[in-house]
């Protein structure tokens, strides 16, 4: 759907040299990987109606642009391991001539993991983009993203990471979903973390959610990365919580609000003691 020749896919391939006459294309080499990252970009990503809807803009549309960028990095490294091998009647040879020679593994690899960190840090702007089209925000891939304060990848670069990024931030993620369950149960309410959640992923935060949001989400870092809760700090964001009644109304009314509520004492007759 959004590469469709030879000449839409060098736009986004350096370095490729020329087709000669007789030989196949380089589109026509890598056709069974495009559509394969096609589908891979829509499985995680986009959803099949949302990618449809992009591949129909304008070229020049920054967020289609970003789309072709993202599934021809991932197609060519996909690719790259058969590129350079041929199959002949005798078995499989390398691809040579006498002016040039093939890379060497080290050069292979480098280009490899340098089209996953740029296909990565490419989809996190598409992420950026993507909750402003098409109900993307309640599809199952929205939900996927929506499901933690962190719907980007920051996640992976908070913990000092930069590399394997996609593959890091979901290894990260499914850890983060049990740390954000037990937060919201016993101190900020599954009620805000929801709201929280939404307004993050359609960049709708307030200045007071935001108060509340940055400090939580260091929290959370913090215990991705090992550390003990750094639980003075959750205390009192539960108290200014507490105390924003306008802001944070439904913390109020939410089962969590009620390990909060001071014990009362009851006098009565059949007690054993009485305090006055």
């Amino acid at each position: 759907m959004l590469i469709t020749c030879d000449t839409d896919l060098r736009k986004y391939l350096p370095n490729a040299l020329a087709t000669v006459e007789g030989e196949s294309s380089l589109y026509d080499k890598l056709d069974f990987f495009l559509a394969a990252s096609e589908r891979w970009l829509a499985e995680h990503f986009t959803g099949t109606t949302v990618l449809v809807e992009i591949s129909a803009m304008d070229v020049a549309t920054p967020i289609r642009m970003l789309a072709c960028q993202i599934v021809v990095a991932d197609a060519f490294a996909r690719a790259i391991p058969s590129l350079d091998l041929v199959l002949t009647p005798n078995g499989f040879g390398i691809v040579s001539n006498n002016n040039l020679a093939p890379a060497s593994a080290d050069r292979v690899n480098r280009l490899l993991s340098s089209l996953h960190t740029n296909r990565d840090w490419l989809l996190d702007q598409l992420l950026s983009l993507l909750p402003a089209y098409h109900d993307w925000a309640s599809s199952p891939q929205g939900l996927f993203f929506a499901s933690t304060l962190f719907p980007r990848f920051s996640l992976v670069t908070a913990l000092g990471k930069d590399e394997n990024v996609w593959h890091s931030y979901q290894s990260l993620r499914s850890q983060l979903v049990s740390i954000e369950d037990e937060l919201a149960e016993k101190y900020i309410s599954p009620e805000l973390y929801r709201r929280f959640r939404q307004h993050i992923l359609l960049q709708t935060v307030s200045a007071e959610e935001l108060s509340i949001i940055e400090p939580l989400k260091q929290i959370e870092v913090d215990l991705l990365a090992g550390k003990h809760l750094n639980y003075e700090l959750l205390i009192s964001l539960v108290e200014r919580i507490r105390q924003n009644t306008t802001d944070f109304a439904e913390w109020q009314t939410s089962s969590t609000a009620q390990y909060f509520q001071p014990q009362r004492f009851q006098n009565e007759k059949k007690s054993r003691g009485y305090w006055w």
